[in-house]
């Protein structure tokens, strides 16, 4: 019986391939900065956006402060390539515990505001911390982050990328 090989995924700069998990992670832990701006965006009516997933106002500045050490990782990631800043490999290196810290404490967080009758009052309250679990389990068996948050782009030499004949 032949064992398969799987290739690595790498993207144009020769890099392993970032999940599109990964982005949907970000996304999630990033709700409080998203739900801000779409309140931001929509004209005033009586009902408020950040009203309906953060009822109390320090609920949703307790929640930015979590989120916040994600806005340096979005800012590694966006120099992850070849002509990136080096001063960024040392915010990308620790990006997988800094990914569970805030996802675990963005779940403490999201456990300890609920109201004791948010099944019947809000359920949709329940969306996040549900995924937030879903995403705690993705980060303890996924084994494409580790090699992911190992890698940087290194200067790029004419030996490495020859010229095509």
């Amino acid at each position: 019986m032949k064992t398969q090989q799987y290739w690595p995924l790498l993207d144009n700069n020769g890099l392993l391939q970032i999940p599109l998990r990964f982005y949907w992670l970000l996304l999630l832990l990033l709700r409080p900065y998203l739900c801000w701006v779409a309140e931001l965006s929509m004209m005033r009516s009586q009902h408020s956006l950040l009203g309906q997933f953060y009822p109390r106002q320090h609920d949703f500045l307790v929640a930015c402060l979590i989120a916040l050490p994600l806005l340096l990782l979005v800012a590694a990631l966006s120099q992850r390539r070849p002509k990136g800043h080096k001063f960024w490999f040392w915010l990308w290196r620790p990006g997988l515990w800094l990914l569970w810290l805030v996802t675990l404490a963005d779940f403490a967080h999201s456990i300890s505001g609920l109201d004791p009758d948010v099944i019947l009052d809000a359920p949709w309250r329940l969306i996040a911390p549900v995924l937030l679990v879903l995403a705690m389990i993705w980060l303890a068996c996924s084994k494409t982050l580790p090699p992911i948050f190992k890698e940087w782009p290194g200067p790029l030499s004419a030996s490495a990328n020859p010229a095509p004949d």
